[in-house]
């Protein structure tokens, strides 16, 4: 049985959510990560990811770690119709998954993490503001794409929209304000409200 390795409140969940979608059946190993004594850095565990990082899965004997490859990997091997079944949306998968994981989730994790994720102490409002500044053309980008598809995808909602919206996640979980990209907001919160999401999210809220 696949074993998938990491807390549910990280990229972890991106795993999850992908398992959940596709209906396939896991072993989910808790591996904690940024606090005093964090198994994510016992060497059992480097084994499995030498970056000490989360989240990593074990299918039957193939290790890989980088949840954008974890989700990828599995899609395809068991996800049936969410992966696509063309070379064009093949390429529109790994445009959206490129493009969210460098132009997107930096600023807005950084923005995320200075506004709620670290302690009032640590938090750095210029650091948060120039987050949120990096983000805007992204989304505008993403908003305009979903004024001419109606997902990412294409016509329906595929591994374009899983990848982009498990990142995504976070302005939902954080209820950030996306009224001026209507059609992102729309998709984001239809996205993570469908039945599989909301199974993995009752594991990390």
């Amino acid at each position: 049985m696949l074993k998938i390795y990491g807390q549910a409140r990280s990229r972890t969940f991106r795993v999850l959510w992908l398992a959940k979608e596709i209906n396939l059946p896991y072993e989910h190993i808790p591996v904690s990560i940024n606090v005093e004594g964090a198994q994510a850095k016992e060497d059992w565990y480097r084994q499995i990811n030498p970056n000490a990082r989360i989240p990593a899965i074990d299918d039957g004997g193939v290790i890989l770690w980088e949840s954008a490859a974890i989700n990828v990997y599995l899609a395809k091997k068991y996800g049936g119709s969410l992966y696509p079944q063309t070379q064009d949306g093949e390429g529109r998968m790994l445009q959206w998954g490129f493009y969210i994981a460098n132009d997107v989730e930096p600023p807005m994790v950084a923005m995320f993490q200075h506004r709620a994720a670290f302690p009032p102490e640590k938090r750095i409002a210029a650091i948060a503001e120039e987050g949120e500044k990096k983000l805007q053309p992204g989304l505008q980008i993403i908003d305009g794409q979903l004024g001419k598809t109606r997902f990412l995808q294409g016509n329906e909602w595929g591994m374009a929209d899983f990848l982009a919206a498990s990142v995504l996640y976070t302005l939902f979980a954080m209820k950030y304000d996306l009224s001026k990209y209507t059609k992102l907001a729309a998709w984001l919160s239809a996205s993570c409200e469908r039945p599989a999401a909301k199974e993995a999210r009752k594991l990390r809220e």
